[in-house]
């Protein structure tokens, strides 16, 4: 059957995340000072690098955080937003023409998230648009239960749907484990995933992906 439904990560797939790149140094800074020797210098910025490819909670635990550390990041993150026009990559404004239907999950702080896709200009592209909002709610976070309700209110096989993202440990992951059909956009910095059913450079395999699978149904 041809896909009928795709759900698109944000960061990494749409846009760059670094170019909101000085708009992160407070955080950066804040975590810096409360390190306090904890991580050596060198892991230290790696774990700061990851935070441009994967949630800040999932960074803090992957690299054991102190609840310091995990505070400061989190106060500093929390209040951010975009206040400019963002640019995402050169080939977005191909998300429109994918014939299928759209859905936006993102995972991130509420108001970060939030102001990306407003700088951007993107949400009346998609049926919907989910933010996995790490700083609401006690409970667990993940994408998992949104692709599930995406999934329930289609009505489709899970097949169906592609997942299009960069992260493994997130949509990747999430959409594999439900029986999606992932696609990984591998952009610059993004680490190719092996097990990814389709690895893709950009908005344009994603389309030509489509459009393989109509013709051949």
């Amino acid at each position: 059957m041809p896909y009928q439904v795709a759900i698109f990560d944000l960061d990494n797939c749409l846009m760059d995340a670094r170019v909101v790149g000085p708009l992160f140094e407070p955080a950066f800074d804040a975590i810096r000072r409360a390190n306090q020797g904890m991580l050596t210098p060198a892991v230290l910025e790696q774990s700061l690098h990851q935070c441009w490819y994967t949630a800040f909670d999932l960074v803090a635990k992957r690299y054991h955080y102190t609840p310091a550390m995990r505070e400061a990041g989190w106060n500093a993150f929390s209040q951010m937003q975009v206040g400019d026009r963002l640019e995402g990559y050169a080939d977005l404004a191909l998300v429109p023409t994918i014939p299928v239907r759209r859905y936006l999950v993102t995972s991130g702080f509420r108001r970060l998230q939030a102001s990306k896709i407003r700088a951007l200009g993107i949400g009346p592209w998609f049926e919907r648009v989910d933010i996995d909002a790490i700083d609401e709610g006690d409970g667990p976070h993940g994408k998992r239960p949104l692709f599930e309700q995406i999934l329930e209110a289609e009505g489709c096989a899970a097949d169906e749907v592609l997942v299009i993202g960069d992260n493994p440990l997130s949509e990747l992951g999430v959409g594999q484990a439900l029986g999606m059909t992932t696609v990984q956009t591998v952009r610059p910095g993004v680490r190719p995933w092996d097990e990814a059913d389709h690895r893709v450079e950009g908005l344009g395999g994603v389309l030509k992906l489509v459009a393989t699978a109509h013709e051949r149904a």
